[in-house]
Parts: structure tokens; sequence; C-alpha cells
């Protein structure tokens, strides 16, 4: 994590997918878990924070995006930690027995209740499976393998899977939203989880104080099973979806935190105000149609892999992102999951011709792409940096531009575009394939292409050893790269700007999205 005076920002994704908003905590609370120092004065005032509007506050169907709303009156299960570990919270153990990771357990904490006074149970984690896998949110794909859900003893849960599935203590975790329990009496009336909450968590919503869209306020849980970590009497989300508005805000002390935006990075460095980034989106063109359906050169890897060696990613990405982007071939970043630190493609418009000529489409084509406008995560201006150095090689891009997410969603699942720009934040390798290249990923791969290598490693990479499974992932990797199924250009950094008030906002590389209930008052 860096802190700097300038920076970049929002995305089509915090982890994985979302629809809106930009990418993804910071320390743990001190006692039962380990992480954030406590302050002279112990709890203290209110924490005002400037976000989007969410499109629900219910746990099982709120926008990946907008986790912020639910992570501070819902306690995960497992909690992920700055550096990576996942450490306990609602769940004291949990361990996959046998060799396979087809059959996972888990053991929760002792006297916990949740704000509603609905004690914590087996029984309850149940419930909460069965009503995420079926509210239809972003969970549901990653739970697809739940077999079967046995309460073994009061506070113990046995989960048996219908396939391997190696990151089960990463998806209940914070990251994921499902590790996020509910309450079993409000799950039984879930049309109240909308607009109140019903967590085991620091924090409650305060109806009395909230205004839908407008602004939302949360209360210290009196029920809350580690007290001594909650660090403010009050949390204040004031929704403000204007990147400009937001940054006015946090410059006139309105709001203490919001989340960065590349447009107004260097005004906020240049107010004084604290900025945290750490790469996590890679931006650039997703070639859909890999199969030619639509744009017959696509189905030729020749031609995949011409349009890769044609782009400049040094030159776009010092102009677009400064010193806060990293110029990428692949969907992984130095230290992370898959990543493979031998380039496959360089700059080589010469290259890039002679395959594009050997493959019988010397004098290029056009290629229709969809693109979308704003300040989501640089797409749009990737695109349009992008064309230049194809069209020197002979591809034109015919570019249509969407102005929200909800657009740019509908119409890059018609199928109707050969090729669209990408903001995707990088996950674990199991997870980015059940979003991003793996037949049935909803979104991302809107043609439902389809490469027996890659299913092949996916599938043992999944059930195989922790120790085995690093090198199966940079295969995965390596393989996208070398069949070329995406342009990547850069890696684009989150951001989160700061007043001096604040502490404990710090996102790394191994948790790149700060949790607000971690973060605590200056001394």
């Amino acid at each position: 994590m860096n802190d700097v005076t300038v920076p970049p920002g929002p995305v089509l994704s915090r982890r994985g997918f979302t629809t809106a908003g930009l990418l993804l905590t910071t320390g743990l609370a001190a006692s039962a878990c380990g992480g954030t120092p406590r302050t002279a004065a112990g709890r203290s005032g209110t924490l005002r924070i400037g976000f989007s509007r969410p499109n629900s506050l219910d746990p099982a169907k709120i926008n990946q995006a907008f986790e912020w709303y639910v992570n501070l009156a819902y306690d995960p299960l497992i909690y992920k930690a700055p550096d990576g570990a996942l450490r306990p919270r609602l769940a004291t153990a949990w361990r996959y027995a046998g060799g396979r990771n087809t059959e996972f357990e888990l053991t929760l904490r002792e006297n916990v209740t949740f704000s509603d006074g609905t004690p914590l149970d087996a029984d309850a984690v149940k419930a909460n499976i069965d009503y995420y896998r079926k509210a239809g949110g972003q969970a549901v794909s990653l739970l697809t393998p739940i077999a079967s859900v046995q309460a073994v003893t009061p506070l113990t849960v046995r989960l048996k899977l219908s396939e391997p599935h190696p990151q089960l203590p990463t998806v209940f975790s914070q990251d994921y939203l499902a590790g996020n329990l509910i309450s079993p009496a409000a799950i039984a009336a879930p049309q109240t989880l909308a607009t109140r909450t019903y967590g085991a968590g620091p924090y409650m919503l305060s109806p009395g104080e909230t205004v839908a869209d407008d602004h939302y306020t949360y209360v210290r849980n009196p029920k809350y099973w580690n007290p001594r970590d909650v660090h403010y009497q009050k949390v204040f989300v004031k929704v403000l979806p204007n990147p400009s508005t937001a940054l006015a805000a946090l410059k006139t002390g309105q709001v203490d935190v919001i989340q960065g935006d590349f447009t107004t990075a260097g005004s906020a460095g240049s107010a004084g105000l604290r900025v945290s980034h750490v790469p996590q989106v890679f931006v650039g063109l997703a070639l859909a149609d890999r199969d030619g359906k639509i744009c017959r050169p696509l189905a030729d890897v020749r031609v995949r892999r011409a349009l890769n060696y044609a782009v400049d990613r040094q030159k776009i990405t010092k102009a677009l992102l400064g010193p806060y982007g990293i110029p990428t071939e692949q969907a992984a970043a130095p230290g992370r999951d898959g990543y493979n630190a031998t380039a496959f493609y360089r700059h080589d418009p010469a290259e890039a011709r002679r395959l594009l000529a050997e493959a019988g489409h010397a004098g290029g084509f056009t290629l229709p792409v969809l693109s979308i406008a704003g300040s989501f995560g640089a797409i749009g201006l990737v695109t349009q940096a992008m064309s230049g150095d194809l069209e020197r090689i002979g591809v034109r891009l015919k570019t249509t531009t969407v102005n929200d997410a909800a657009q740019y969603v509908d119409q890059l699942t018609s199928g109707r575009f050969p090729a669209y720009g990408i903001g995707y934040g990088l996950q674990p390798i199991y997870l980015m394939g059940r979003g991003l290249f793996l037949p049935d990923a909803p979104v991302f791969n809107p043609m439902r292409s389809s490469d027996p290598v890659l299913i092949d490693l996916d599938r043992k990479a999944a059930s195989a050893s922790d120790a085995d499974r690093p090198g199966l992932e940079r295969r995965i990797i390596r393989r996208l790269v070398e069949q070329a199924w995406f342009v990547p250009v850069s890696l684009s950094p989150v951001f989160f700007f700061a007043r001096d008030s604040v502490a404990g906002i710090r996102p790394t590389p191994a948790q790149p999205i700060a949790n607000p209930v971690s973060w605590y008052p200056a001394r």
C-alpha cells in the first residue's frame, strides 16, 4: 500500500463482477482477531463516509460494489485481514475434510446473538446458505457446488459439495458477502432486509436517522459479541454518487472518507488529503467472440495475438494512469494468484501485421466494440487509447459507448458485440473462472466460449492441494494469455481518500478494499 498525494479510481468491479462503483479491508479488531490499535479515548463520536447509493441492504442481494453498507452490520464467518490471512470471526475454526476439497466443516463462536436477539447456531448457518442460494444475488454461483448443509452439533456445520471448491473460506469472508450471516428470524420475513439490518456485526441501521437514497445512519449494536473493538458510536454514510461532489464533501469536512476516483485524484492530493492505493483492476479489451460468430477474424488465435502485439501498454498506462498504473498482459498482478513473471507479448506492430497476413487478414478488418463512458475504471479511456495502436495494423474499432453500468451489462449480455472494454477486479483464480472465463460465467463470457484445456486445468486446480494449486493457476492465466481471449493493458488502482482524523485505512495487494469496521479515530 502506498500513501501518496495524487491517484485514479472507479470501475465495474471491486473484486470481481459488480455493476457499479469501484473495485475491493483493513486491519481487524484487536482482542479476538488481532489487528487495529486502540485509541486513548476508546470509542469516539461519528465516522462519516461518502459513498454511492446501494441497490439494497439485503446482504444476499446487494451489489458487491456497495459491500460497506452490509459490512458495518453483518459480521462474516471468516475475516480476511490486510495481509490476506483468514482469521476467526463468527466461525472460530474451519477445515476441509478428505483430500479433494469436497467436504467442509465450520465451528461457530459461542454466545453470539444477532441484533434482534436471535442466537447464532448451526441451524442459522444452514438457513443463511439456503437463503443466499435462492436470493439471486452475486453469491449464488459461488455456493452452487454445495450439495447439502448439515448441523452436526449446535455449533458445528458440515457442507458436502458436488464438486471440489477450494475457496469456501474466502467465499465466507467479508469479501464475497455469503459469509455475512443474517438472523434466521429476518430470513423468515425477507422483505424487511432491503431497508433494515439484522446482523451480528458491530453496528445496526437506525431507521429513524436514515433517509433511503440520501443518508444511512448506523449505531452501535448493544448485542455485539466483541464490544471492545467497536470504534465509533455512530457511522453516517452520505450518498454521494458524483466523484466531484464526494471530493468537495471530503475537503469541507462533511465526510471523513470516500472511495477515490481517477477524475479527482490530483485535486485530492493537492488538497492535502491522505490517499491510499493498490493495483486491483485489469483494464483493456475482452475478445468475446472467440469462435468468430459475429466477427470471423477473431476465431483465429493469430488474429487475437496480433491485437496483443499491436498495443503499446507502457505508453497507454503512463498517459492515463501515470505512476499509479501497471502495464499488464494478464488478468493477474505481481504477488497475486496466477501471476506469470515471464512476459509472452511485447509491443511489436510488425509482428502483429505478420500474424494478420498469415491469418488471411493483411488488409485488416473492422471490430465492433462495446464501451462505457465516464470514470468507470478508465474503461472508455483505455479503449479509446488502444484504437490508435490497432488502427496502425489495420484493425478499426467501431465503438458503441453507453453511459451507465446497467446499460453496459444489458448490452454486454445481449451477445451483440464481439469485443468489449473491460475493467475486472482481480480474484482468486477459482472464483475468477466462474465470473470471467469459464463457459457458465454469467456476464463476462457472453458467447459462452469454452476451452477444454482451461476446463481441465480448472478442475485439477480445484481439487489440488495448497502446495500444487499455485502452479496450476499460473498455467490457467498463461493459457488465457496464449489464447489471447483478452487484450489487457493496465492494472488500475483502487483509491481511498481520507482526512487525518481517521486511521486504519490500509488497503494492501492481498486485501485491496478497506473495511470501515476496522477504521478508528486517529490519536
